[in-house]
């Protein structure tokens, strides 16, 4: 009796699933052919926050010919995804060095109820980390060297080069 049991189980699953794999899109697992028609429906209307031009020029660059707009948005959802999901780390980073940052601002004279956040490279340089990226910052800043390249500039201009 158990056994007449489970193997009716086993037939009422392989029925689901083989109704299900019917049903199914190729390539999509866990998708309908319903659901992904609409989704491919609903790219023809979505207008994303990267333009299709500069999405269409970086697909160029990396060797896609002439793509689809449906293909062209659909990278544009997913870039634009990523940049969100970095924005959403790089502020979750600055949260917890403002938190972090609360004692020295009293001892500094500021005012520790100024709650305005500021996004540093750093905050950004650790959210890009998890995603596996490296920020660094340049060792040089643009108004640190001036003073010695005006010297530079001025040698080269007279025709002569300055030793060091």
């Amino acid at each position: 009796r158990r056994r007449a049991t489970f193997e009716r189980r086993r037939r009422d699953d392989d029925a689901r699933d083989d109704a299900r794999d019917a049903d199914a899109y190729p390539g999509v697992p866990g998708a309908t052919k319903a659901e992904v028609d609409d989704f491919l429906r609903a790219l023809d209307d979505f207008q994303p926050v990267i333009p299709d031009e500069l999405t269409n020029l970086y697909l160029k660059r990396a060797g896609a010919a002439t793509p689809d707009a449906r293909v062209t948005r659909l990278v544009s959802l997913a870039a634009e995804r990523f940049v969100r999901q970095i924005a959403d780390d790089a502020y979750r980073c600055a949260v917890q060095r403002n938190q972090a940052q609360a004692r020295e601002k009293k001892e500094r004279g500021y005012d520790p109820r100024d709650k305005r956040l500021v996004l540093e490279t750093e905050d950004l340089a650790a959210a890009l980390k998890d995603y596996g990226v490296n920020l660094h910052k340049p060792p040089y800043y643009v108004g640190a060297v001036a003073d010695e390249a005006d010297d530079d500039d001025a040698a080269d201009a007279g025709g002569k080069r300055a030793k060091r």
